[in-house]
């Protein structure tokens, strides 16, 4: 056997091998387009598994040219909802295209929604929403509360995050609005004491809870800033008696909630997106 010959032979089976490599991998490539699935109702999405940095996924998207919402939510659908920057970082430019045109044919409703509401929360939140104290080291600790059982009022899930405070007493820890947006609900409720629910420019509810007092007097529709102070930390609340407080130790119980297309009040867990603002926080005399 001559060495073109063999040359010529072995040419031929690379090209086989790579056919069949290349026939493997579009029909596996196919095979996950077809399994993906949008849902932000879907525990995937309301559970907010996000345990990259807010600094590694722009990188990951500027890496890309991506649209970090866009990008989030394919890392959603890829990952069962696990957005950690080692995920971020497997998604490449023609991956990341080819999803995103198969998205827009087959789910493009599901698909805009999703990536808005991941830009949204991105862009509405910029600060904690307990401010640090330029006077005291205690501050606040917290834990992923979420779906934990609640029993006040019939069994239930919890749906948000308890930040508590250090120092367990009520009045101390001033309370913030962690965007810009408008009064959309003040008042008493038996199961939230005191509350406040925040509506930004996007759309996106933020709901404080358990308040023990007011800033001021808010009414509905009033407009409010990113870092203005909104009320303090109590412990109000699981009565239909209002100002009942000391039922349960001083915490602010922090929620976010969404509006689907159909209406629908879907509540998202806020515990991984308060610790990724936690180096956020503003320090204020108190």
């Amino acid at each position: 056997m001559n060495k073109a010959y063999f040359k010529k032979l072995l040419f031929m089976l690379i090209l086989c091998i790579a056919a069949v490599l290349l026939t493997s991998g579009l029909r596996c490539s196919s095979h996950i387009l077809h399994n993906l699935n949008i849902d932000i109702d879907d525990n995937a999405f309301t559970n907010m598994d996000i345990s990259c940095s807010y600094d590694e996924l722009v990188n990951a998207a500027d890496a890309i040219n991506a649209d970090k919402g866009q990008l989030m939510t394919i890392c959603t659908c890829l990952y069962d909802g696990k957005i950690s920057y080692d995920n971020l970082k497997k998604i490449t430019r023609p991956l990341y295209v080819r999803i995103s045109n198969y998205l827009n044919r087959t789910q493009a409703d599901k698909f805009r929604q999703q990536k808005k509401i991941y830009n949204s929360i991105l862009n509405d939140i910029r600060y904690f929403p307990v401010p640090r104290s330029d006077k005291r080291y205690e501050w606040v600790n917290y834990v992923n509360s979420w779906n934990n059982a609640r029993t006040y009022k019939g069994n239930r899930t919890h749906e948000g995050t308890d930040i508590m405070g250090d120092i367990n007493k009520d009045g101390v820890y001033p309370v913030i609005s962690v965007s810009d947006g408008y009064i959309s609900n003040i008042g008493w409720l038996e199961l939230g004491g005191w509350r406040i629910g925040i509506t930004s420019c996007n759309g996106i509810y933020y709901y404080y809870a358990h308040l023990d007092s007011y800033y001021r007097d808010f009414k509905p529709g009033d407009k409010v800033k990113a870092g203005d102070i909104i009320g303090y930390m109590g412990s109000t609340g699981y009565s239909r008696v209002e100002g009942t407080k000391n039922k349960f130790p001083t915490h602010l119980h922090f929620g976010i909630y969404i509006i689907s297309d159909t209406k629908t009040e879907i509540a998202i867990n806020p515990y991984n997106i308060l610790k990724i603002n936690e180096n956020n926080a503003l320090i204020y005399s108190y």
